[in-house]
């Protein structure tokens, strides 16, 4: 296996372009250089240019532990790609205190067959031990101190009935926002509200302005810590197109309601991406015309921890199955503090049109309405948007379905949500070992500003032992291997 391994090389992809504005692949040049022993046996850590337009590619590699720095070894490349050498470089190393934090998770459902299928909210309270990883300079939780299991009722009574739960990004915060609803003695009063928990388990409640029953379209917790959440009126609304969106931070502080028209009655929403200050949803919508909640049920990521489907609980498997569905348009919304500022509509048709490859690469194809997942998003220079991510489906590997990763494909849309291009490249490993991988992707902007680099980290998969324990008991998993690739 060591052998297979050290043939991996760097690769960089370059389709030459005449400005950011086309971004139109013309012909290709390939520049290859070996990783060294130390850089296999470590990690990438970082791309970037410089003033001058030199490319960087960083790897972190293994030091004497004693020492009182962190070791990087350096590829470097001019900007004609011609590769210029590798260099050595040193970091001195932080040194920082261990502490305790408090946090909070949530959960619905359990571990038992009576519970299994059902939604009824648990707030897990742990008390971490968080420790500074020299090595790898973070902070890490090295161990629970302590877990206590709480089943908060509402007034009534009843237990809430969990969507979604979002923890502070920040290890030493201890908010817990949750999306659940209230359960009503009379079910037409069912209501979505926010749950809100502190050290202390108060419990507090938080209305969300809904006029009548509406179901959970999507919700994503952004970088900036806040959560947005997207429903849709339920059936017997008098128009189903007239969804609400939510911004609020993590507090329960509502920072902005907006009732807008979604371009379809049912828009399958998938991913969100906040930019310099607005968020951008993507999505996809069938030709039905029926309510969201008939045509695609509901979103809730929440976790169950005896739900063994598909998805993280039984109404998530259902959401999950209705992306696998082959569908007729993609949709990009944008959002502002107090608007909407488009939902576009692109015919999946049109793609093929505005397809774009590198000469020779046949393993790229057009998008076609299958599942997409979004890895990155970015607003370039001129205002156009860059959506890329790869089509996912299912593969059988050793008698288990699992999820599988493959074409990968970027959207260029203007800055009002209109296609301008799609691109596509063709995966260099296609077995089933290595598609159970995602290609982690990444944009970044010339120092000149007239291109943007299209970093994809492939992928090719192994099978092997993670601990001689496992060899000995012969339970064999699959494990990654990466190497960059970069498309400008």
């Amino acid at each position: 296996m060591r052998r297979i391994i050290s043939t991996i090389a760097f690769t960089v992809i370059v389709l030459l372009s005449s400005s950011v504005m086309r971004l139109s692949a013309q012909n290709i040049e390939e520049v290859t250089e070996s990783l060294s022993k130390k850089a296999l046996k470590g990690y990438l850590h970082n791309v970037n240019k410089d003033a001058e337009n030199n490319l960087h590619v960083t790897y972190k590699i293994k030091g004497d532990k004693k020492s009182d720095e962190v070791f990087f070894e350096r590829y470097s490349f001019d900007p004609s790609m011609k590769f210029t050498g590798t260099s050595d470089v040193h970091e001195e190393k932080q040194q920082k205190e261990d502490y305790e934090s408090v946090g909070f998770y949530a959960q619905v459902g359990g571990a038992n067959s009576f519970e299994v299928l059902n939604q009824k909210l648990k707030i897990v309270k742990t008390n971490r031990l968080v420790t500074w990883n020299n090595d790898k300079q973070r902070f890490e939780v090295k161990r629970y101190l302590s877990r206590d299991v709480v089943k908060p009722k509402n007034d009534e009574g009843k237990f809430y009935i969990g969507y979604a739960s979002y923890p502070s990004v920040y290890l030493d915060k201890s908010e817990l926002l949750i999306l659940a609803k209230s359960v009503s003695k009379d079910k037409a009063q069912d209501a979505f509200l926010m749950l809100l928990f502190d050290e202390s388990m108060t419990i507090r409640e938080k209305a969300l302005e809904l006029n009548g029953p509406h179901s959970l379209v999507y919700c994503q917790q952004l970088e900036s810590n806040d959560v947005v959440a997207i429903f849709a009126p339920k059936k017997g609304a008098a128009d189903l197109s007239k969804y609400v969106y939510f911004r609020m931070d993590i507090k329960g502080n509502v920072e902005s309601r907006i009732e807008f028209n979604s371009p379809s009655s049912a828009v399958l929403i998938s991913a969100a991406y906040e930019e310099k200050g607005d968020v951008y949803f993507f999505g996809t919508s069938a030709k039905s015309k029926e309510s969201f909640e008939k045509t695609f049920s509901e979103y809730s990521p929440i976790f169950n921890p005896g739900f063994s489907g598909l998805g993280r609980n039984s109404i998530d498997l259902k959401w999950q199955k209705a992306l696998n569905e082959d569908m007729k348009n993609f949709h990009l919304l944008k959002f502002g503090d107090k608007s909407i500022d488009f939902a576009s509509t692109t015919p999946v048709d049109e793609f093929k049109s505005k397809f774009k490859t590198a000469p020779g690469d046949k393993g790229a194809s057009a998008y076609k309405g299958k599942k997409f997942e979004v890895f990155n998003f970015r607003v370039i220079e001129n205002d156009d948007y860059l959506v890329s991510g790869q089509i996912t489906s299912s593969v059988m590997l050793d008698g288990t379905m699992v999820e599988s990763y493959e074409d990968i494909l970027c959207f260029q849309f203007d800055k009002k949500g209109t296609l301008k291009a799609q691109y596509g490249i063709g995966k260099v490993s296609n077995d089933k070992k290595s598609a159970i991988f995602s290609n982690t992707q990444g944009f970044v902007p010339s120092a000149d500003g007239k291109s943007i680099y299209w970093t994809i980290f492939e992928v090719k998969g192994f099978k092997g032992y993670e601990s001689f324990a496992d060899a000995y008991n012969g339970n064999a998993t699959f494990y990654p291997r990466y190497y960059p690739r970069i498309t400008k």
